[in-house]
């Protein structure tokens, strides 16, 4: 199983950029853009963080895939 991003597709249909993100949680950019292609799995903080400046649920956010 692994784990697949929806923030993306979220934070386009809100009209954020990464940038925008990285400041509101206390991340980079970089870090922003890695999870967006799966290269980096954020800590259960900066889940939450994202998910909670975005307006979604963690599981709206993150999903596992083959559930």
């Amino acid at each position: 199983m692994a784990v697949v991003t929806n923030l993306k597709q979220i934070r386009k249909e809100r009209n954020c950029y990464q940038r925008d993100i990285a400041v509101a949680v206390g991340s980079c950019t970089k870090n922003i853009s890695n999870i967006e292609r799966g290269c980096y799995a954020p800590s259960l903080e900066l889940a939450l963080r994202m998910a909670r400046y975005l307006g979604v649920s963690v599981e709206e956010l993150f999903e596992i895939e083959g559930e």
